[in-house]
C-alpha cells in the first residue's frame, strides 16, 4: 500500500489526512520554516530540503490552497510524481460514499477519466471488498500512466468506450465536456457532484432562506482596520440589515450593534474559537460545513452550508445561485456572505471594512479593526492571496449585474476597486 508525503500544512491538510488515512501519510512538507518540527495529528512537519534528502519514489500530494509556487519548486527539482489534491476539507464525499451512491459494486466495468490517488482509493476499496469489476483508465497526464501501471490497471483510449460503460471523472469541466460530446454514455459520474453526507440535512434547511429579503438592502461588514465603531452605530440606527463575520464578536462589549446574520467560513477560526462561537446566538449564524472538524462537533440551530472541494479560483471562479447545493470559496469569508445575501434576495448590498490589504504577516496586529481585543492569531491567520479574492469579487459583480443586484464599496480607502465607491457618511 503506497504512502504519501503532503505539501502544505494549512487548513486543507486536515481534510486530506482524514480522507486518505493518517496511517498512509509519512510527513507534511511546508515552506514556512517556523512550522518545521510541529505536527498535525501526530504527523511531523518537515522542510522541503528535509524531504529532498529522505524521499524515495512516494507520491507527493499538494494540499495547499495556492499551489503554483509549490508545483514550480517540484518541477525545478525534477519531481513529477505529485498530485494536486482537491480542497477536500471544504466538503467532499468520501470514497466509501462514492462506491455506495454510484453502486459501483454492481458494475462489471468501470473506466476512470484520469487517474490519481482518489481513483486509486476507489479501485482499492472495490478490491478490498471483493468486487470483481474490470477497471480501466483513460490517463490525462503522463504520471497517471505510471500510477495505472503500478496498480496493474489497463490503459485505454476514450474512443474505445461504449454506452454501457460507467465513467468516473475527477473534474466538472471534464464531465460536462464528455456529456456534451458523447451523449450516448449513460453513466458519467463526477466526484464533485456528490453531496457530502453531513450536508444532506443542511440542504433542506437552507432552502427556507431563499428570497426571504427580496428587494431589500443590507451591509456586509468586513473586519478591515478602516472600520470604525461609529460605522456600526450608524448601521444600527439606520435599521438596515447587516452581516458580520469571523471574530467581529470581539467588539460586542464596545457597541450596541449586532449583525442580523453572522458568517463563519474558516476552518481554523471555528476550531480555535469553538467555545466562544457556541455562546453566540445561533439561528442567524451561517457556518461552512467542513469535511473534517476534529473535536468540534456541529452546533444546534446553526445554518451549516456546503462548500466545494473542487479548485475553482481565478478564471475558474464560480458564484452560487443556490446555497443549499454549494457555496464557492473565494479566499474570503466576504465572498461566502455575498452568495448567502443574494440567495436571500437582497438587491442592494454595501461592503464595509473590505480593505483588501495586509501589513506584512496577516497574524500581526493592525490587520483587523478589533486587534486590540484578540490575543495570538497565529493559529488562525492564513496567508492572504488578494489576487484570488479580487478575481472572486469580479465574478460576484458579474453575477450580481446579471441579476440586477447592486453592490457598492462603502469602505474608507483600501484596495478593492471592483465595485463602485460610496461614502458611508452620506449614505446613512
Amino acid at each position: 500500500m503506497e504512502k504519501y508525503y503532503l505539501f502544505g500544512a494549512g487548513n486543507n491538510a486536515w481534510g486530506v489526512i482524514d480522507f486518505f488515512g493518517k496511517e498512509d501519510i509519512i510527513a507534511i512538507i511546508d515552506n514556512e520554516i517556523k512550522k518545521k518540527g510541529q505536527q498535525i495529528l501526530d504527523i511531523p512537519i518537515i522542510s522541503f530540503s528535509d524531504y529532498l534528502e529522505k524521499h524515495g519514489d512516494e507520491t507527493l500530494i499538494i494540499t495547499a490552497a495556492v499551489y503554483e509556487e509549490i508545483e514550480k519548486q517540484l518541477l525545478e527539482k525534477g519531481i513529477y510524481n505529485y498530485y494536486i489534491a482537491p480542497m477536500i476539507q471544504m466538503g467532499m464525499a468520501s470514497v466509501q460514499q462514492m462506491v455506495e451512491e454510484w453502486k459501483l459494486y454492481e458494475k462489471d466495468r468501470i473506466v476512470m477519466y484520469g487517474y490519481n490517488p482518489i481513483g486509486r482509493m476507489i479501485q482499492r476499496q472495490l478490491k478490498e471488498c471483493g468486487y470483481q469489476c474490470l477497471i480501466q483508465v483513460i490517463p490525462q497526464k503522463e504520471i497517471e500512466k505510471t500510477w495505472a501501471k503500478k496498480d496493474d490497471i489497463q490503459i485505454i483510449p476514450l474512443e474505445s468506450i461504449d454506452h454501457d460503460v460507467t465513467l468516473i471523472t475527477f473534474a466538472t469541466a471534464d464531465a460536462e465536456q464528455i456529456r456534451k460530446e458523447n451523449p450516448f454514455i449513460k453513466n458519467i459520474f463526477n466526484i464533485f457532484e456528490l453531496v457530502m453526507e453531513s450536508n444532506k440535512k443542511a440542504n433542506s434547511c437552507l432552502k427556507q432562506w431563499k428570497d426571504i429579503h427580496k428587494g431589500e438592502t443590507c451591509f456586509i461588514v468586513g473586519n478591515g482596520p478602516s472600520l470604525k465603531m461609529e460605522d456600526l452605530e450608524r448601521i444600527r440606527k439606520s435599521g438596515i440589515a447587516s452581516f458580520g463575520m469571523n471574530l467581529i464578536y470581539n467588539i460586542y462589549e464596545s457597541t450596541n450593534w449586532r449583525p442580523t446574520y453572522y458568517v463563519f467560513a474558516e476552518y481554523n477560526v471555528i476550531r480555535q474559537y469553538y467555545d466562544e462561537i457556541k455562546r453566540l446566538k445561533r439561528n442567524n449564524l451561517f457556518m461552512k460545513n467542513f469535511y473534517y472538524m476534529d473535536d468540534t462537533p456541529q452546533l444546534d440551530e446553526v445554518n451549516y452550508y456546503p462548500g466545494c472541494g473542487e479548485r475553482c479560483y481565478c478564471e475558474q471562479q464560480r458564484f452560487s445561485e443556490d446555497i443549499s447545493s454549494v457555496v464557492y470559496g473565494g479566499y474570503s469569508v466576504m465572498y461566502d456572505a455575498l452568495q448567502i445575501a443574494i440567495y436571500m434576495g437582497y438587491k442592494k448590498i454595501y461592503l464595509l471594512g473590505a480593505d483588501f490589504s495586509y501589513l506584512g504577516d496577516p497574524a500581526q496586529k493592525g490587520n483587523h479593526f478589533y486587534d486590540d481585543k484578540t490575543g495570538d492569531k497565529r493559529l488562525v491567520a492564513g496567508k492572504p492571496h488578494i489576487y484570488i479574492t479580487v478575481a472572486a469579487m469580479e465574478k460576484a459583480k458579474e453575477f450580481a449585474d446579471g441579476k440586477g443586484v447592486e453592490i457598492y464599496n462603502a469602505t474608507r480607502g483600501g484596495k478593492l476597486e471592483v465595485f463602485p465607491r460610496i461614502d458611508i457618511e452620506t449614505l446613512i
